[in-house]
């Protein structure tokens, strides 16, 4: 077995953690920052389990990634074509012979069982673990714990994410259960340890014992940062504070005082946004394609003939971009405001696409391309779908410099991974992040909260970055 597949080689930290994935720790969380090149010493490290010990391999990961992740394992594994396959739908016998079967979680939800021990299926590597497999109680994580229990100490389970902790510390024990259930036995135990209680009402208001989970994480998790490995991150953040027009102002002010209640609740909890933050935000965000509450899927113009302040912003951005012939990465967190992002950057004579929940993976794999290839200069993305996987450091020749959130998701660790699909590798310039906000508005507590998370997840986490405002 070699750790070189021209025409590339893996760097010397890369080696490192090869040799401490194959030769003393089968369970252990590689939590290398987006950039620093993870996928790489996984794809050797399938190859030096088969060769030395007849191991196979399932290969969790998001969808849009299948077809990324099985160039990468061709090339740095060096396998034949049918000794690494994607399952996308009924278990196959040609499955069933390959080194390497890549899926996406629900197909492993479905069919793990099909792929047993005897037949040499012994590892589980799974890529963006923290947007797959943060709840001890659902069906995909109750499966996992049964099919690594099957394996006895024969498993290999390498969870790969650059953000273990993902705003609350139950996100962290599914891992650390498969890995030692030793250390805390049950979910309960754990919430025990790590929830603050109100007594009087019984909700979870915080959590404590942080260090421990440090503690636990460091020893079990390889965590390279990417300014270890490409130098000092350099980021230029803008904080953009737009006003709402008239009409949608006095709209926002029917929900606020309740949206912000809601807001600080499900922050905690982890529960879903309430009916009047959901109101409020798409009066803030897309006022002009409103829900309509009396007839069900279609739109109404809340503030005909006027631009919201953002959206405003945003195509000032475009304008001054597209005459320096720069590109551009945009986020924002709901689909309405994306798609009047996307009329506006195409008026303003920017070749633009959309990722989002409703972009297939071939669609999203051919804009991803188009993007690397310079075919297209802006992507507009939804954070939680294009926050993991691409590598867009580079458009054709040109290296991308702005990064706009004209809208926030609610965790910290969407904005973490989104603005690192333009650090890739060392940067010949400053990146700049840009975040619109409304001035007066829940924006300003979403910015507050999500820095809270971000204080938290730095306790627990070697490397995580406090949101910088």
């Amino acid at each position: 077995m070699t750790v070189t597949a021209a025409p590339r080689e893996l760097r010397p930290d890369q080696i490192q953690d090869l040799g401490r994935l194959f030769y003393k720790e089968r369970r252990c969380i590689h939590g290398g920052e987006p950039g620093t090149g993870k996928t790489p010493t996984i794809c050797v490290l399938q190859r030096a389990r088969w060769d030395k010990h007849g191991h196979r391999t399932l290969w969790l990961m998001p969808m849009k990634l299948l077809e990324k992740n099985l160039d990468e394992a061709l090339l740095w594994g060096e396998w034949g074509e049918d000794e690494v396959v994607i399952l996308d739908g009924p278990v196959e016998p040609r499955h069933l012979a390959a080194k390497v079967v890549l899926m996406g979680y629900t197909r492993f939800e479905l069919s793990s069982e099909a792929f047993s021990p005897e037949q040499g299926f012994y590892a589980v590597d799974i890529d963006e673990w923290h947007k797959a497999f943060g709840g001890h109680e659902s069906k995909r994580t109750q499966a996992l714990y049964r099919w690594c229990a099957r394996r006895g100490k024969d498993l290999w389970f390498v969870p790969m994410t650059g953000t273990s902790y993902n705003g609350r510390p139950s996100t962290v024990y599914p891992a650390i259960q498969v890995i030692e259930p030793r250390y805390y036995g049950t979910p309960e135990a754990f919430d025990m340890m790590h929830n603050i209680v109100d007594p009087w009402s019984r909700k979870v208001v915080g959590h404590d014992n942080l260090d421990r989970l440090e503690a636990i994480l460091s020893k079990h998790s390889i965590k390279r940062l990417w300014s270890e490995v490409h130098g000092p991150e350099e980021l230029v953040v803008e904080i953009a504070r737009c006003r709402m027009n008239e009409r949608q102002r006095k709209a926002y002010e029917t929900f606020r005082e309740t949206a912000l209640l809601e807001l600080e609740q499900f922050f905690v909890d982890g529960t879903k946004p309430g009916v009047a933050f959901t109101r409020a935000r798409q009066i803030m965000e897309h006022p002009n394609a409103f829900p309509d509450l009396v007839n069900p899927g279609q739109w109404v113009d809340i503030c005909p003939g006027e631009t919201p302040g953002k959206l405003e912003e945003f195509g000032d951005d475009c304008e001054k971009l597209t005459s320096l012939a720069r590109p551009l990465l945009a986020y924002a967190a709901l689909k309405p405001q994306q798609r009047q992002m996307l009329d506006v950057a195409r008026a303003a004579g920017r070749r633009a696409e959309i990722i989002n929940g409703d972009t297939s993976p071939k669609q999203a794999g051919e804009i991803d391309k188009a993007f690397i290839a310079g075919r297209l200069d802006t992507i507009i993305g939804s954070p939680r779908v294009a926050d993991c996987g691409f590598n867009w450091q580079f458009c054709g020749a040109k290296e991308v410099q702005d990064v706009l959130f004209v809208s926030m998701d609610y965790q910290d660790t969407a904005f973490f991974q989104a603005y690192k699909r333009a650090m890739r590798e060392a940067r010949r310039s400053a990146l700049r992040i840009k975040i619109s906000t409304y001035v007066d508005s829940i924006d300003q507590h979403i910015m507050r909260l999500t820095k809270r998370k971000s204080q938290d997840a730095a306790k627990v986490e070697r490397g995580r970055v406090v949101m910088p405002w």
